[in-house]
């Protein structure tokens, strides 16, 4: 497994400019647990419904070290929802953002759930005076007071007890709570790491990761703080905002970078990024979302005018496997493709029970040892298949590998159209599209005509200024005929203010079928 940091009094978070060296990241969770035990909760499900402060960090290896599970949570998520998720995971203490307490306030009461009230400005010594001016509700409740509790003496387990849940929607498509271990999301840190860094090029000192993805998310779980924390810094950004991440890059001297397409896309409109920039990052990661070719080019241009050596590379993952499973290697990449097995997972391409040869496209199968224990209230026995003695998760994913072991993920099974006996791919119309100098997001949409035939639409996004005519409609159809096949041309096309999005920030394709 990933080893311990030798040194305990290097910077383990930096927030702002407030650091945390290994040993006070190690205290203040300890300080978390103890507040679990102290209190009844240790043992049971911990909500953590915050942004990227340190409290959730704290809160998340507190409750690994009470035995408990953090029970991450969107705070975009209505009260219905929460009310939902708190009630499916029987969870009875919830550490909350405070700017969201009097929304949620009648429901939480109603349930007699626990609130650990946590300010994005306790932190920060530039904003203090914010914690006491914001403060809402009665000041007992705040992180500051779970401090005050001994600390706890951490469990020793063999790692396969329930440590976070993640909720997802499902290989299905419906919504599920995916259930990790502490083996699992170990197993994740030493696979990246090895994979990533096979000859321990990292610097625990200098290295750091920009957490520009929210730790309820598995990417951002598995990869900017788990996998981090075992090995450098992680600064931390409550909220991606692009021109923030950009200036943040440089003041932190990020050598580290994670995000959807959409984030990198966002920041390439940031003048400032190319002002030298990102003169120190070494590795940028690309997941969650596909990735047009036009951001991959444009930010590695970016990357190479500040003299940065590194190279956006893409990944496949997801939350039943703590996140990523495959990843491309700097200077090896394939257009399109989202690289190789992390080492020690495997990769596989299925129709039904029948094993299909390189490059015939098929259900994504995967091995790994971050695989998720299950379900909540369910087994793996679903979603999961024994394959010459190991267990293979049945992902829900379309794609194929090559004769070299890359990866090309095409689409969702379930999002699959089929037109004139052709199986057609919307994310792949979606890519190609976003390759257009004029569209900033798309979204394709199945659609019946009259005699039931599917034919697909295409929901659009455009610059500022860009008008939907016939002019740039035939380009679109010009461009997808000849770079995929006819039948993929849409017949409607839609011009939207902007893309609607999931709250998990991905692409809401559903609400578009719906309105059709």
């Amino acid at each position: 497994m990933v080893e311990a940091c030798p040194r305990t009094d290097i910077t383990k978070i930096e927030y702002y400019g407030k650091k945390f060296t290994v040993q006070e990241v190690i205290d203040y969770s300890l300080l978390v647990g103890g507040y679990l035990c102290a209190n009844g909760y240790a043992g049971g499900s911990v909500g953590v419904m915050l942004p990227n402060i340190p409290e959730a960090v704290f809160t998340l290896y507190g409750c690994s070290a009470s035995g408990s599970v953090a029970n991450l949570i969107n705070p975009r998520i209505p009260t219905k929802k929460l009310k939902s998720l708190l009630l499916s995971t029987d969870t009875k203490v919830l550490f909350l953002y405070d700017a969201l307490y009097p929304k949620h306030k009648d429901m939480l009461s109603s349930l007699g759930v626990k609130v650990v009230l946590c300010s994005p400005f306790y932190y920060r010594s530039d904003l203090k005076w914010l914690y006491a001016l914001k403060s809402v509700g009665n000041r007992k409740n705040y992180f500051e007071n779970v401090l005050t509790s001994g600390k706890c003496t951490p469990l020793s387990t063999d790692g396969k007890e329930a440590v976070a849940y993640i909720h997802s929607g499902g290989t299905t498509g419906e919504p599920k709570t995916v259930v990790l271990s502490s083996y699992a999301l170990n197993s994740l840190a030493e696979a990246i790491l090895t994979t990533v860094h096979p000859k321990k090029t990292y610097d625990a000192e200098r290295d750091s990761m920009l957490m520009m993805l929210p730790i309820f998310h598995g990417f951002g779980l598995g990869v900017c703080a788990h996998t981090i924390a075992c090995a450098c810094r992680i600064v931390l950004e409550p909220r991606f905002l692009p021109s923030e991440s950009v200036k943040m890059i440089k003041k932190y001297s990020v050598t580290h970078l994670a995000g959807v397409p959409a984030m990198y896309r966002k920041m390439l409109g940031v003048k400032a990024l190319r002002d030298g920039r990102l003169r120190n990052v070494t590795n940028v990661f690309c997941g969650g979302d596909s990735l047009s070719s036009l951001v991959k080019e444009r930010f590695d241009e970016a990357l190479k005018s500040a003299g940065s050596t590194a190279e956006m590379v893409e990944g496949y993952g997801l939350s039943e496997t703590a996140s990523v499973v495959t990843v491309g290697r700097v200077g090896a990449t394939k257009e399109h493709s989202q690289g190789q097995a992390l080492k020690g997972n495997e990769i596989r391409i299925y129709k039904g029970a029948t094993p299909l040869s390189a490059g015939e496209v098929g259900e994504i199968l995967v091995s790994t040892p971050s695989l998720m224990s299950g379900y909540l209230g369910e087994s793996q026995s679903d979603v999961v298949v024994d394959i010459d003695g190991k267990p293979f998760l049945k992902t829900g994913d379309l794609g194929y590998m090559d004769s070299d072991g890359y990866l090309f993920y095409l689409e969702r099974q379930k999002r699959s159209i089929k037109i004139g006996a052709i199986n057609i791919f919307p994310q792949e119309i979606e890519r190609v599209c976003r390759e257009l100098s004029e569209v900033v997001e798309c979204c394709v949409a199945r659609c019946y005509d009259k005699n039931n035939k599917p034919y697909v639409k295409l929901h659009l996004q455009l610059e500022d200024g860009i008008e939907l005519n016939s002019l740039l409609e035939s380009k679109i159809k010009r461009k997808i005929e000849q770079e995929i096949v006819r039948y993929a041309v849409p017949k409607e096309f839609c011009l939207e203010k902007e893309i609607k999005r999931t709250e998990m920030g991905k692409i809401d394709f559903n609400y578009y079928e719906s309105l059709n």
